[in-house]
């Protein structure tokens, strides 16, 4: 895919090492073959090529406004008769819409998103997560902590590569402020121990009195 069509929105070298590691992470959170999974930020589909593979029919549901991103993942990973199969829904909306799939979703998925977004991404995001899970449900997401005020980023637009940009950057967040940002909503934010990929970290976000999916054992 690289060598087609050149800088696919995530590192190159850590393709295939990065999509494997969001998928254990979302089993070590409960994901099952009857789960139904929404990732926001789909991208060239790194993560749906496990994902797909290993949900149930119509269990996946993409979002990313790049549709060229979208269509080379398809094309390079993916055979027309698979996709037949396991029906995965896709949709290129830019405002982080997930009433577009109707029901309900066991997990949301958000990699190496908010390390672009804006903090009304998010916002839109935690509502999201709220009118369209399960009340069990978890929203995993990988992020950066600011680690100054200067480093918190407060700008209104997403940064970095995209359907409108070939600008790369990143930019970080307080976890303070999405802390409360999911207080107000009845949820709760933690960081999960260990890496996520691509040096980030894990946010496990879900409702506050919501039973865990799995019994975690501490290390």
């Amino acid at each position: 895919m690289a060598d087609e069509h050149g800088f696919l929105g995530i590192p190159t070298k850590t393709f295939d090492e990065g999509g494997r590691r969001q998928l254990i992470s979302l089993l070590r959170e409960g994901l099952s073959p009857e789960s139904r999974v929404c990732e926001i930020g789909c991208g060239c589909l790194r993560v749906a090529y496990w994902l797909i593979q290993l949900l149930e029919p119509g269990g996946y549901c993409g979002i990313e406004p790049h549709k060229g991103r979208v269509e080379w993942g398809r094309t390079s990973l993916f055979n027309a008769d698979l996709l037949e199969i396991k029906k995965p829904r896709f949709h290129h909306n830019a405002d982080f819409d997930t009433s577009v799939f109707g029901g309900k979703f066991d997990f949301f998925l958000a990699g190496s998103i908010w390390t672009h977004c804006s903090k009304a991404h998010i916002q839109t995001m935690l509502d999201g997560f709220v009118a369209h899970t399960v009340p069990d449900a978890v929203f995993l997401v990988s992020y950066l902590a600011a680690r100054s005020d200067d480093e918190d980023y407060m700008g209104s637009v997403w940064v970095g590569t995209s359907h409108e940009s070939n600008e790369a950057g990143i930019v970080r967040h307080k976890l303070s402020w999405i802390e409360d940002e999911c207080a107000r909503r009845g949820l709760v934010a933690e960081e999960v121990t260990g890496p996520a990929f691509d040096a980030q970290t894990w946010l496990r976000v879900r409702r506050r009195n919501a039973a865990p999916r799995v019994e975690r054992i501490e290390d």
